[in-house]
């Protein structure tokens, strides 16, 4: 059972953890008003039931981290779960043996140095941020009482330059020709996904959930997604992913031609070998490599970058960047601008050559 009582103007909650074979008393100070101290107390209790918080200094890091994330953490998206156990398999393999009472800055500097030279600085960075989230937990806890992971450095490789991620416009259209010049009959459902993709700079997981219900005359319309994972329909990555995308009349008339001559489900872009469910990323990359290839492409893609060849198309040709940030679903025109940085960059070049023509002829 919790304990609450006041002291001074400030209230403090304690609870009873079980350590080992003994128990000890968790409590924290500074609460306002007794609700608040209560809902902190509750908070506790319930992780403590559900999950049999650790409270050993003496624990691996690896396994505090395991357990802080499947504590604290159970609310995330599986693609954020996987950053969680892919950061506990890089504990574990690079700070093994390391308790938590253990854990240096020294220590961890090495783990981030070894990342660095294995991963891409994103990822090195990530792990870090993840690592360091846990530490502060575990200094709020009292079971460490510095924060070995503030201030260190995480570099890694240099990860895929921004101009590789996207194809250029003769190699846009190429692809596009080459899709177009297979038989409707003929092209599979990789063909027809990669060829909306392009048209709609939709992600893969909001493609593979389209049902036929959600295709109009020129519209599609983006309302959830497919987790691939656990094969099943889920809420789209953020409010702003629903939406409402324009499609050039030839596209939709195309797909929906080229539906009357596969069997399908309700999903759009079904699997032949599995009816019921949408194909998988593998399958779609496979195909895009295969067509990549097949029309000389200088630059070698992934799926998602038919998304960021949409963007960089729109933008190169003069689109406003608040309607393209709109269509892709992002949810501030920020988070466009930092991504797409690169074709910015070489618009301003050329707005600014525009500039200094104009200017040389006054």
């Amino acid at each position: 059972m919790a304990s609450l009582y006041k002291r001074g103007k400030t209230w403090t909650a304690s609870v009873s953890i079980k350590v080992g074979t003994t128990y000890r008393k968790k409590s924290k100070s500074g609460f306002r008003t007794r609700p608040e101290a209560r809902a902190w107390a509750m908070e506790v209790e319930a992780a403590k039931n559900k999950h049999g918080v650790s409270m050993a200094k003496d624990q691996l890091v690896a396994d505090y981290f395991h357990s802080w994330y499947t504590t604290y953490k159970t609310d995330k998206a599986p693609s954020t779960i996987s950053w969680y156990v892919a950061c506990e398999r890089y504990i574990r393999t690079y700070l093994p043996n390391i308790t938590l009472k253990k854990l240096t800055r020294p220590l961890v500097q090495e783990f981030l140095n070894e990342l660095g030279s294995r991963y891409a600085t994103v990822t090195v960075r990530k792990a870090k941020s993840l690592l360091q989230e846990s530490i502060k937990y575990a200094i709020y806890d009292e079971l460490i009482f510095r924060d070995p992971v503030s201030g260190l450095v995480a570099v890694g490789k240099d990860g895929k330059s921004a101009e590789l991620k996207f194809l250029e416009e003769p190699q846009m259209k190429a692809m596009v020709n080459y899709i177009q010049d297979i038989s409707i009959i003929e092209r599979n459902a990789s063909d027809e996904m990669i060829l909306l993709a392009l048209n709609t700079g939709a992600r893969y997981e909001e493609l593979a959930a389209l049902t036929w219900s959600d295709i109009s005359q020129n519209s599609i319309d983006i309302n959830k997604a497919w987790d691939q994972k656990e094969r099943s329909i889920k809420e789209t990555k953020t409010k702003a992913s629903n939406r409402i995308v324009t499609v050039p009349a030839n596209i939709i008339q195309d797909l929906c031609f080229w539906n009357t001559s596969h069997k399908s489900s309700d999903f759009v872009f079904e699997r032949v070998e599995l009816p019921g469910q949408p194909i998988t990323s593998a399958a779609a990359n496979k195909r895009l490599k295969y067509i990549l290839n097949a029309i000389h492409s200088p630059k070698m893609i992934t799926f998602h970058g038919i998304r960021h060849t949409h963007a960089s198309w729109l933008l190169s040709h003069g689109v406003d960047i608040q309607y393209v940030s709109s269509r892709l679903g992002h949810q501030s025109v920020a988070m466009t601008l930092k991504v797409y940085t690169h074709m910015l960059d070489r618009t301003r070049r050329i707005e600014e050559k525009k500039s200094i023509d104009l200017l040389e002829n006054l």
